[in-house]
C-alpha cells in the first residue's frame, strides 16, 4: 500500500474543525499516540532516501493501549511513502528485535490526535508535545497511482479549509522533532 500525504500548521483548528464538519466530516474523540521511530545507522531523516523506516506506535484509546508496528520507506519525498502496518501483542519484544536488526532509536514523540474523513480522504487534527498543531490528509493508493493527481486533489480540500501553500510542511514529525531539539 502507498501512502500520500500533505501536512500544514494548523494556525486555527477551530475554522479547520468547522470546515471538516461543513464538508460532511465527524471529528473523532481526540486518541494519544507515542510513536518510537528506529532507521538505519547513519540515514538522516531529512534525506530523500530509500531506506526503511520503522515505528512502534501505542496508541490509547477509551483506556485501552493498543500496538501498532510500521514499516516505512519513502518513494518520492518523506510524504509519499510504502507502508505496511500489523498490530503486534508485546512491543517491548519487537523493540528488541528491531535493534537485533541493527535498527536504532531515530525519534521518540507524543501526539494527541482527532480524525475525520471526506469520502476516502483521512483528515488528521495534531497536536504534537513541543512543536504545536498541525493538519495531515492521507490517501491510501495502489503503489503505482499517480502522485500528482492525489497531491493535487488533497490541495484541494486544504484550500476548502482555507489553508496555502505558506503553512506547507514537508518534513514528517520525527524529522520535526529531532529539528527542535537541535538533533538534526
Amino acid at each position: 500500500m502507498r501512502e500520500i500525504e500533505i501536512k500544514a500548521r494548523a494556525n486555527d483548528v477551530v475554522s479547520i474543525v468547522e470546515a471538516i464538519t461543513r464538508q460532511g466530516g465527524i471529528v473523532s474523540e481526540p486518541i494519544t499516540q507515542h510513536d518510537r521511530v528506529f532507521g538505519m545507522p547513519g540515514v538522516p531523516g531529512d534525506s530523500v532516501n530509500d531506506s526503511p523506516w520503522l515505528r512502534i506506535r501505542s496508541e490509547i484509546k477509551d483506556g485501552a493501549t493498543k500496538h501498532v508496528f510500521t514499516l516505512k520507506k519513502s518513494i518520492t519525498n518523506q510524504m509519499d511513502s510504502i507502508e505496511h502496518e500489523t498490530e503486534v501483542s508485546d512491543e517491548k519484544e519487537l523493540e528488541s528485535i528491531i535493534k537485533h536488526l541493527n535498527f536504532t532509536p531515530y525519534s521518540d514523540l507524543t501526539k494527541t490526535r482527532r480524525k475525520a474523513y471526506i469520502g476516502e480522504i483521512e483528515v488528521c487534527l495534531d497536536h504534537i508535545e513541543g512543536l504545536g498543531d498541525f493538519i495531515e490528509l492521507e490517501k491510501l493508493t495502489a503503489e503505482e497511482t499517480d502522485y500528482d493527481a492525489v497531491i493535487k486533489e488533497l490541495w484541494g480540500i486544504f484550500e476548502s479549509f482555507g489553508i496555502t501553500k505558506d503553512d506547507e510542511v514537508t518534513d514528517g514529525y520525527d524529522v520535526l522533532m529531532n529539528k527542535h531539539l537541535g538533533i538534526e
